[in-house]
């Protein structure tokens, strides 16, 4: 029984590639996921800032932000994570298939801290107002923040592991430990990395309640304790930058300094905004006009957002053609099932494959059964066949008219010939590329497939 990508049907997006919907989802509730853990311990150290100081302004104005940090980390960040779940199963059911399977405690770990997130925020904000009078010791209520604090970090460190496993599975591939798997050679880096970011995003969101404040001092005193938020984690977003680049096994550090034209433009991207969002938060130390504060804002998290999501452009597009490096492309398709498909052919191994070109009556096909079987298709399931082997191995990274990475102008004017080399130079001379899974009368019916394409390919 096949363990990959054959197994599940396909979601056809049209002409838009489904990394493209699952970059566009996560890049959003990965910028906010962060800011739920680096704002549980921004709130405690404000609160504690505002008795320490016996501020009534600055206590009320994190009663506020506690407000929107609620809403927005809560709320928002939690339809974008069942959107992420929703894109995944949908678009790489194979692979999130597997990191299921292999990280079932991890995921079981995962969703009590979360819950505990939600219980200790809720009780947090529910309290304040007893807080700010007298009802509660501020001790109390502080331990409440902490506790959130806490179960964030926690969160942030499990799908940390999952996330960096994807890239770095180490010696998973060779024992299957799930510790293997979980402290890879990537996890501390990368959790250093996204810490020291999760900070930073506090202070970033923080100026944006901040920047409110009608009480002209607290303003100027909150928005340079904001400014505090965004510079000095800079030092352990530095540390963990450098810290994974030496990490990362010598061949996806070789392609990441290449830097091909996928991956140049995020490459550049996180090394020009980080710096300036660096000098952004700097500059803050300087008493602006209260009307210069929304914009000024609004730039300060486009810059974060521009250094978040290039960071995890740069680690998904380093990590092709894998899905998971070294185990399962970037299809879907294990190294195992991959060679079992070149030997029996696509239509031979799918159930669904038959299905989508019109074979209904075929329960099961015997390996040899494979040219057999293409040259029974009628011309509508020849063309849904070929529509099927996109959406397979292609439609996870490439297009058919859609914005990114499109296929149709790779294809056009080559010729049957041309686009068969093409695919035939997969996972060899275009090694970024996962090889063309299937018998050779399946590649060149394929390519023939591409090639009609032409005549709808934009000029």
């Amino acid at each position: 029984m096949l363990s990959s990508a054959m197994n599940f049907p396909h979601w056809d997006l049209g002409g838009i590639n489904s990394g493209l919907l699952i970059a566009a989802i996560a890049v959003i509730h990965v910028f906010v996921a962060q800011f739920a853990v680096g704002g549980g311990f921004f709130l405690v150290m404000a609160e504690y800032k505002g008795h320490r100081e016996g501020s009534r302004h600055i206590l009320e104005w994190v009663q506020r932000h506690t407000r929107f940090f609620l809403l927005l980390t809560m709320v928002f960040g939690s339809m974008t994570g069942v959107g992420i779940w929703l894109a995944i199963s949908l678009t790489a059911p194979a692979g999130t298939s597997l990191l299921i399977r292999e990280f079932v405690y991890a995921w079981a770990a995962e969703w009590v801290f979360f819950l505990a997130e939600i219980l200790t925020l809720l009780l947090y904000a529910a309290s304040f107002p007893r807080t700010l009078k007298g009802q509660m010791p501020a001790r109390d209520h502080l331990l409440l923040g902490v506790w959130y604090a806490v179960f964030a970090f926690l969160s942030l460190a499990v799908i940390n592991g999952i996330i960096s496993f994807m890239l770095t599975p180490g010696l998973w591939l060779q024992n299957g430990s799930f510790w293997s798997a979980l402290f890879n050679p990537t996890y501390w880096p990368a959790l250093l990395f996204r810490f020291g970011l999760s900070l930073c995003l506090a202070g970033m969101f923080g100026l944006i309640t901040a920047g409110a404040i009608e009480h002209e001092d607290t303003r100027e005193n909150m928005v340079r304790f904001c400014a505090q938020w965004i510079c000095l984690p800079f030092v352990l977003m530095l540390l963990g930058t450098i810290w994974y680049v030496a990490a990362l096994p010598e061949d996806i550090r070789a392609l990441m300094q290449r830097a091909t034209d996928d991956i140049r433009p995020f490459v550049r991207s996180f090394l020009d905004a980080a710096p300036v969002l660096f000098l952004a938060g700097m500059f803050l130390f300087i008493r602006l006009p209260r009307k210069a504060y929304p914009p000024y804002v609004a730039v300060v998290l486009v810059l974060g957002l521009i250094s978040a999501g290039s960071f995890e452009f740069i680690r998904e597009t380093t990590r092709r053609p894998w899905l998971i490096y070294g185990h399962m492309y970037s299809n879907g398709i294990t190294i195992q099932d991959g060679q079992r498909i070149n030997a029996e052919g696509i239509l031979a191994t799918s159930g669904w494959a038959r299905l989508r070109a019109g074979l209904v009556t075929v329960d099961a096909a015997a390996p040899s059964a494979a040219p057999a079987l293409l040259a029974s298709l009628s011309p509508p399931g020849r063309a849904q066949f070929g529509r099927f082997i996109y959406l397979q191995q292609c439609s996870s990274c490439h297009g058919l008219g859609g914005p990114r990475l499109d296929l149709l102008p790779r294809v056009k004017d080559r010729g049957v010939r041309g686009v068969d080399a093409l695919l035939a130079a997969q996972g060899s001379i275009s090694a970024y590329m996962p090889p063309f899974f299937g018998t050779d009368e399946e590649r060149l019916f394929f390519a023939q497939w591409l090639a009609e394409l032409e005549t709808i390919a934009p000029e």
